[in-house]
């Protein structure tokens, strides 16, 4: 299975910041770093945060107040990552 790429199908932003995870699955984020790694501004990249752990894309873990967040490993993202680079 060659590469595709899913931009144009999904909103560049969104695009971004799943990538962000995507390029580095075992990394722990945390909201600012998200931002920044996608080069998206915090309250864009909040509320697309908090919609891709509502469907299962991103699992969240919270340390005291502070909220971190990581791809979920389960079948959608595997899916995803098999689509995507041909894996």
């Amino acid at each position: 299975m060659s590469k595709i790429s899913l931009e144009g199908l999904v909103e560049p932003k969104v695009w971004r910041i799943f990538k962000s995870f995507l390029d580095d699955p075992k990394k722990i984020f945390h909201l600012n770093s998200v931002a920044q790694t996608a080069k998206v501004p915090v309250s864009s990249t909040q509320r697309i945060v908090k919609k891709l752990t509502k469907k299962g894309f991103l699992e969240t873990m919270s340390v005291g107040k502070l909220k971190l967040y990581k791809l979920a490993d389960n079948q959608k993202t595997h899916r995803i990552k098999e689509v995507i680079y041909g894996k």
